[in-house]
């Protein structure tokens, strides 16, 4: 093959550049300084991708024009505007925007305006008109048309025969199609069925383009081209698939079609060769050539993003020079002569080097027949007439969009215009560009670096996790990262799903395995059994059989775990560490084991199914890591705790129960779990990879009960010093009530909103909404069970159409169907379900109504009750199903107001770009985690520490999957102070004990320090691309100190002045025979109220705190019962001189998640 040399690319560059510049109208001059200004003022990309998108977005005018102004008060007006467009901008922020029913439509018709030549309008004139002039330049149109996102079957559907329609267009001889956007139900783990019913539509989409063919001026008929573009990574096998799968058919044969190839892909070099293979096969047998558009990649910042919020290796190079590289080599193969013929090439560049390359290679292999070139319609829109001055083919891709959608082309925009001005994209350094000037040799260079790189730049996958391989052991103990999930879109992860659902999808000639009891080291196989069906085949296969423990066994258990034979609570923190890995590393070598488990015992998809067990790997990880933190402080000691128990829920079999257990075991803790009784193989399936990994078998043991006693004995029990329930608010209060005495970790229930204002995406808000409302089948605390629209949205009849699609497209039955995303409820006995279903209050109506899939009505299809009125049954009973109940609210701060009425607080979600209401929503909401333009569900150990307020939570306010959640299962005690005098004094010391100053200066010193360097931080917890999570601490409203007379002084004003560090308002109470009263009366300034109150009179009041505080945990039986009986949390440890424990004690916790890029654009983070 010949070669080109790097001179006669640089020289061929610059003469196209001087032939450019006679080309170059004086209004596509103008057009290039713009962008010039952009590349050089970054804020005013920003303003105008604010401007875009918004103005897609928000159809208030008054809201709009508010927005603008100010987006532009924040901005500036932009430097890119013409003088006339400033002074009206300048006008418009003085008083326009008060006449927004003039200004807002004039600014978008002028938008609409100022883009037509970017996107082309298809009115039937219009679209005509530029064709046809297109054509009389010689030059080509690969129509693009753009509509509304695809959120279901219907639009998806629409799409399709817009497709088919177009190719009905006599004017239309070329367009571009992906298969996203004609087919809404890919799903990785249906790819043979998505395979099958895509093919189908291509075949169509290929006889229309036959059926129809295109005339040209010269009387010549000759089918119309298709071609396929690629866009996400994910999507690019099974395009590829598709494409050599429908061409192979032998209707045609003889038809030539294209698709796309990303050189930014390592993974590019193999799509080639496929091609090529097929193609030189294809042609052999006497078949049409087909075409490859090889094109650098336009979805970079997309893939980026998905990749940090997974935790997957980002598919694309790292460097621009490495991209150039490889596409330069992509065009030395398909431009040797033999490759050219039977694989055509387009093309795709702007770049004034890589053309040059293509076309002087071409020339030189004498393949030019085969080549065409291809640039963006409307970008440097000069550049294809030098093309066609040399004689060469040349075709535009062109976007086209109805007039109604224009708003919908939006996404196209913005990502163009990040792409087109990025600091690595030729056209950002082409506009005014000169020979030899700096921009100039940078590209030179840029182009230089590329040629040399070409032959040894790596064609390997970046991508390559593969299941089936073992799991790499972690070896650092000190530091955590998250596990990633399951890449299904990687071909040896489908198949290695397919596996598992060999495995586990029991038949009924497979004999059900058996679990026994386990006591100790001793298998027990008890008298009672319980059976386990599998709920996806009706309940009509047993899976397996469990042995039973009865209250005797129970009693035997117990006796193992005091005894503790094996001295766990003996063991050094750092072997404790290493044992949690090994299990992390058992749970990601069982992976298919635990995920088939789960969906035969509970009915989990395997996508579910294996987020759990991502999470529960990193649960193994986290805690004795995050322990380090406390057991390195320096004036604290910490212990075991002794027996913990823990109650997981069915809902999250896996990574719940392997959270509580990881947590209390990392703190040395011997556990009894009971788990779930519908859920219980799940628990020994992972208890068996804890043993494996050397926990031992009298540290952990479980056991599924036979009846409530055995239950009620443990949770009773005095040998149990701590109870982790994940359950039922009612659960909770029951098990306060039996043991009043026991610390109780809680995550109860949730009744979840989602609010969507009038300022919000209305269809990114629909695909979050989806999510969070069905995953799982609903049956998630955290899931969105109430849809809050403003009136604006709630009266919009194309929301609800969209919503409607996007609901009835889930594909709901047996999870062993890979298509299927809602599987079997837990239970068809579900009465407040069931009540909400067969009842329909004052307004309420059914826009998606209810209906079971399966006779025994475990199976409910995804339903949204509409008209849903504040204090309705509906809308206050948490009901764990597929269904979404939408409330009407008039503004946002309604929303809130409706939100916080609930009496519970665990997640809540917020959908607007405006970002005052992004302010004032996320500091006026009571709930432990909020997310805003994303959904709700899916909180991730250490990004997004996973707790509630209100009736969401009992404890102490710390959240799971956090930094502090260990501190909660240890007994942590104070050493003697050593060390130098504390800096600082505090007014309360002159009342002390001069015994007592240095311990109580030291804790008001480190008070002070953790709140400034911990506590008062919000600290971003990931440093995601694409998603910012905050976590902070927040004042408690109130709480009461209650201090008895054997309390020491000291103590006493020690949780004084942690309560005023933290800013929590503090209540002393006292009895006024108590001696300290005197001397506190007489000291105590500002930092607290006094109440002088007997034992009757504090038991009566403590419902109007928070939190109550004392200085130990010799209290009244009766302040305990009172205490469970209202569901609050009594803080009884002695306070400590350490400020990174004692102010957890006046805090609690939240968690803010915040999707901030738009499109893969990334503007700005949250304020």
């Amino acid at each position: 093959m010949e070669k080109v040399d790097i001179s006669e690319v640089i020289e061929w560059a610059k003469q196209f550049l001087a032939q450019s510049e006679k080309e170059i109208t004086n209004e596509e001059r103008k057009e290039q300084q713009k962008y010039a200004i952009l590349v050089q003022k970054p804020g005013d990309k920003v303003l105008l991708s604010k401007l875009l998108d918004e103005s897609s977005q928000i159809r208030n005018n008054k809201k709009l024009a508010h927005r603008m102004k100010v987006l532009i008060d924040r901005y500036g007006v932009p430097e890119f505007f013409g003088f006339a467009d400033k002074i009206l901008i300048k006008l418009f922020t003085a008083f326009g925007y008060l006449f927004d029913f003039i200004a807002v439509p004039i600014f978008k018709q002028r938008l609409r305006s100022d883009t037509s030549k970017v996107i082309i309008n298809e009115a039937p004139s219009l679209l005509k008109r530029h064709l046809q002039q297109r054509r009389e330049q010689k030059i080509g149109q690969n129509v693009n048309l753009l509509g509304e996102v695809v959120l279901g079957d219907g639009e998806a559907n629409h799409r399709y025969q817009h497709y088919l329609e177009a190719l009905k267009d006599p004017q239309i001889n070329y367009i571009s199609i992906k298969i996203s956007g004609i087919y809404a139900q890919i799903n990785p783990l249906n790819y043979e069925l998505n395979k099958i019913e895509l093919c189908e539509r291509l075949s169509n989409i290929y006889q229309r383009a036959i059926d129809f063919p295109f005339i040209d001026e010269n009387g010549i008929s000759s089918s119309k081209f298709v071609n396929l573009d690629m866009e996400e990574y994910k999507d690019t096998e099974l395009t590829l698939d598709v494409f050599t799968t429908v061409l192979d058919l032998p209707q045609f044969k003889n038809y030539q079609a294209g698709i796309v190839v990303q050189a930014y892909l390592p993974d590019a070099w193999q799509f080639q060769s496929r091609l090529l293979e097929f193609a030189k096969k294809r042609v052999a047998e006497g078949g049409a050539p087909i075409k490859m558009r090889l094109v650098k990649g336009a979805n970079l910042q997309m893939e980026t993003i998905i990749s940090s919020l997974k935790g997957w290796e980002i598919p694309t190079y790292s460097t621009k020079t490495e991209v150039d590289a490889n596409y330069l080599r992509l065009l030395d193969r398909a431009l040797e002569h033999e490759n050219a013929e039977v694989v055509h090439i387009g093309v795709a560049s702007h770049n004034f080097f890589t053309l040059g390359y293509a076309y002087l290679l071409s020339q030189k292999n004498k393949v030019d027949e085969f080549v065409t070139f291809e640039m963006l319609e409307g970008m440097a829109n000069h550049l294809p007439r030098v093309m066609r001055t040399l004689g060469k083919q040349i075709i535009l891709y062109t976007p086209v969009v109805k007039n109604e959608h224009f708003l919908n082309a939006v996404s196209y925009l913005v990502r163009r215009l990040d792409e087109n001005t990025g600091k690595d994209n030729f056209l950002s350094y082409s506009f005014n560009l000169k020979v030899d000037s700096e921009h100039w040799k940078f590209l030179q260079e840029q182009f230089v670096e590329a040629y040399k790189l070409k032959e040894s730049v790596s064609t390997t996958p970046r991508r390559t996790q593969n299941r089936n391989l073992p799991a790499i052991p972690q070896t650092d103990f000190f530091t955590f990262r998250n596990e990633p999930d399951t890449n299904f879109d990687l071909k040896p992860n489908r198949l290695w799903a397919d596996e598992i659902r060999r495995k586990w999808k029991k038949s009924v000639d497979d004999k059900p395995y058996h679990i026994p009891l386990q006591i100790g080291e001793k298998e027990v196989i008890s008298e009672n059994k319980r059976t386990y069906l599998d709920r996806s085949q009706n309940s009509e296969i047993c899976v397996c059989e469990a042995s039973l423990a009865n209250l005797d066994q129970v009693k035997e258990i117990l006796a193992v775990a005091e005894k503790d034979a094996s001295g766990w609570r003996q063991t050094l923190p750092e072997e404790r560490n290493r044992i949690l890995h090994e299990v992390a590393t058992n749970l990601s070598n069982h992976r298919g084991d635990l995920i088939g488990c789960m969906a035969a015992i509970t009915g989990k998809s395997f996508t579910e199914g294996d987020v759990e067990v991502s999470e529960a790997i990193d649960f193994c990880r986290f805690y004795p890591v995050s322990m380090q933190l406390f057991t390195n402080l320096e004036t604290i000691t910490c212990t075991p705790k002794g027996i913990i128990m823990v109650i997981p829920p069915w809902n999250f079999p896996l990574a719940i129960p392997v959270g509580g257990v990881t947590a209390a075991l990392a703190g040395g803790n011997t556990v009894i779990l009971k788990p779930a009784t519908v859920a219980y193989p799940v628990a020994w399936q992972f208890a068996k990879l804890f043993w494996e990994a050397g926990v031992p078998k009298d540290a952990l043991q479980l056991f599924c009960a036979d009846g409530y006693e055995p239950v009620n004995y443990l949770t009773t029990h005095p040998s149990i010093k701590h109870i982790i329930l994940t359950g039922g608010t009612d659960t909770a209060f029951r098990l306060l009530e039996n043991n009043p005495t026991c610390p109780l970790s809680a995550e109860t229930g949730g009744k979840n909103a989602i609010i969507l204002t009038a300022s919000g995406d209305r269809d990114h808000a629909i695909q979050n909404i989806i999510t969070s409302a069905f995953s799982n089948a609903g049956q998630k605390c955290s899931a969105c069970s109430l849809l809050l629209l403003e009136k604006e949205v709630y009266h919009d009849t194309e929301f609800k159409t969209k919503l409607t699609d996007a609901v009835t497209s889930l594909y709901t039955g047996s999870i062993w169907n890979g298509g299927n995303v809602v599987g079997p409820m837990i239970t068809n006995q579900n009465e407040k379900l069931l009540h909400a279903i067969d009842h329909l209050e004052e307004g309420e109506w059914w826009l998606v109504k209810p209906e079971f899939a399966d006779e025994k009505k475990f199976i409910l299809k995804p339903c949204v009750k509409w008209g849903v009125k504040p204090g309705s049954y509906t809308f206050t009973t948490e009901l764990f199903a597929p269904l979404l109940a939408v409330v009407c609210i008039d503004d946002l701060q309604h929303g809130i107001k409706l939100v916080n009425s609930s009496e519970y607080g665990l997640t809540s979600g917020l959908q607007s770009l405006d970002e005052s209401e992004q302010l004032l929503w996320k500091n006026s909401i009571e709930a432990g985690n909020l997310y805003i333009n994303r959904g709700i569900t899916g909180a991730i150990v250490n990004r997004q520490p996973f707790g509630g307020m209100k009736r969401s939570a009992f404890g102490g306010g710390i959240k799971a999957g956090g930094s502090n959640y260990v501190s909660c299962f240890i007994n942590i005690t104070e050493k003697p102070l050593e060390g130098t005098v504390p800096k600082v004094s505090h007014t309360l010391a002159a009342i002390l004990h001069s015994d007592d100053t240095a311990r109580f200066n030291k804790a008001v010193e480190s008070y002070q320090v953790n709140m400034e360097s911990v506590f008062s931080q919000e600290r971003e917890c990931n440093k995601l691309i694409g998603e910012q999570n905050i976590f902070r601490y927040l004042p408690l409203r109130n709480m009461a100190l209650r201090i008895y007379p054997e309390d020491e002084l000291c103590d006493v004003l020690m949780i004084l002045v942690a309560a005023n560090i933290a800013r929590t308002p503090v209540t002393l109470s006292i009895a006024k025979e108590d001696p300290k009263l005197e001397t506190l009366q007489k000291g105590i300034n500002k930092e607290c109220i006094i109440k002088i109150q007997s034992d009757d009179e504090f038991l009566n009041d403590i419902e109007q705190y928070e939190r109550i505080r004392t200085c130990s945990s010799r209290l009244q039986y009766e302040l305990y019962k009172q205490a469970a009986r209202l569901g609050k949390y009594i803080a009884t440890a002695k306070p400590l001189v350490e400020g990174r424990v004692e102010l957890l004690h006046y805090l609690k916790e939240q968690s803010i998640a915040f999707e901030y890029h738009r499109y893969g654009s990334i503007t700005d983070t949250m304020e």
